[in-house]
């Protein structure tokens, strides 16, 4: 029999679990380690923040375990008008079809048609056939230049359900890296419990910190996960980072009586491969993470500060890329 290391019921079968969720580029698993009543429960909070970063999934070509490309709504604007939009996977733009009635001299109405779909187009010619009546159809206008406006609210990214999120990443890490026997362990209770009924103290928090984010630079399309226990404080801590800039700080257990051990995990969602991860020292986790908790210059819980350093970041993330890719096409 196999147990699973949320529930801790023995199972005849268990399912394959991702650290980072697969609808986000998650590649690294902790094999056979999830039943599949815990598996079903974890889609109440990790499907809303996949949706709510679809656009962002869009603009970094991230798949998800299917390798779809997500579709996203946008907003054209021209010089004049400002049309509702789907932007396709392979960037390519569907404009929402506009219907307009107008009433003509002597009561006749006419209804135009924009921006109608090839199979709207067919409809309306089967209809006008059917019913005799005069069908009018225009080629494409003159071109007009137009901005495409994707985005979206960041509300999620802060809520208990992505709070518990952050510390499932960080848990089903912990049982990848460290084994199933050390994460069913009792040091791991609250974690367990918080993840699954999002009872109890919080174990995971928001944050900012400028000298980490520097130190440890990622691009917006890799995942990480730090893990550092420590004997000496009986803590077991984590740093969980979505899309190089979205960061949450995870206490996995305050009653930790083990050995020590850390790992860093770096997941490129764009690729959707591992990155190898040179450590300039053995304790370079340990360090990361009790400077995160211990320092004067973390920013803790500051929703608003969060959303505008992430938003910032991706700006000159991909105005960066953007002019890589001009220079190159030179």
């Amino acid at each position: 029999m196999l147990q699973c290391i949320f529930c801790l019921q023995e199972k005849d079968r268990l399912t394959d679990e991702h650290v980072f969720p697969a609808a986000l580029g998650g590649v690294s698993i902790c094999a056979e380690s999830v039943c599949a009543e815990c598996n079903h429960g974890f889609s109440a909070f990790e499907q809303p923040l996949a949706e709510e970063l679809t656009p962002l999934r869009l603009l970094l070509q991230i798949p998800d375990r299917r390798g779809n490309i997500p579709e996203a709504t946008a907003v054209v604007k021209t010089a004049g008008n400002e049309y509702e939009a789907r932007v396709k996977s392979d960037g390519s733009l569907r404009l929402k079809p506009i219907i307009t009635e107008v009433e003509r001299a002597g009561g006749v109405r006419e209804f135009l048609h924009q921006f109608a779909t090839e199979r709207q187009k067919e409809k309306l010619r089967q209809q006008a056939r059917d019913k005799r009546i005069e069908l009018i159809e225009y080629g494409p206008g003159n071109p007009e230049e137009a901005e495409v406006h994707i985005g979206g609210e960041l509300e999620f990214i802060g809520s208990v359900g992505a709070l518990r999120m952050a510390s499932k990443i960080a848990y089903v890490g912990l049982a990848e890296r460290a084994g199933v026997n050390v994460a069913t362990s009792d040091s791991f209770n609250d974690v367990r419990t918080y993840v699954q009924e999002g009872a109890g103290k919080a174990r995971s928090r928001l944050f900012i910190n400028e000298r980490f984010l520097q130190a440890v630079q990622q691009g917006p399309h890799q995942h990480s996960l730090i893990l550092a226990a420590r004997h000496d404080k009986v803590r077991v801590d984590a740093i969980v980072r979505l899309f190089g800039g979205l960061c949450y700080f995870v206490q996995l257990s305050d009653h930790y009586f083990g050995a020590d051990f850390s790992y860093t995990l770096v997941n490129d969602a764009q690729c959707g491969e591992l990155n190898p991860v040179l450590q300039s020292h053995v304790d370079a986790e340990m360090m990361e993470t009790e400077d995160v908790a211990t320092s004067a210059d973390t920013q803790w819980d500051n929703l608003p500060a969060w959303g505008e350093r992430f938003v910032k970041f991706l700006d000159t993330e991909i105005q960066s890329k953007l002019e890589r890719d001009r220079a190159q096409a030179v």
